[in-house]
């Protein structure tokens, strides 16, 4: 499986749970401002994430 990200404007505990229950690989879940949408600042954490999680998996 590849690293999983899931992006909201409401993660709430049993959405960390389902993650951790169903992915086993790495997992980012990122909460963003609903009254924002997802910003630049929002796009470089992913890829600063996705970019250390994929370089550690390989």
């Amino acid at each position: 499986m590849r690293p999983f990200v899931w992006v909201d404007d409401e993660i709430t505990d049993a959405d960390q749970d389902w993650v951790h229950t169903h992915h086993p690989t790495p997992a980012l879940l990122h909460r963003i401002a609903s009254s924002r949408g997802l910003t630049d600042e929002d796009f470089a954490v992913l890829d600063q994430w996705l970019r250390a999680t994929w370089d550690s998996s390989q």
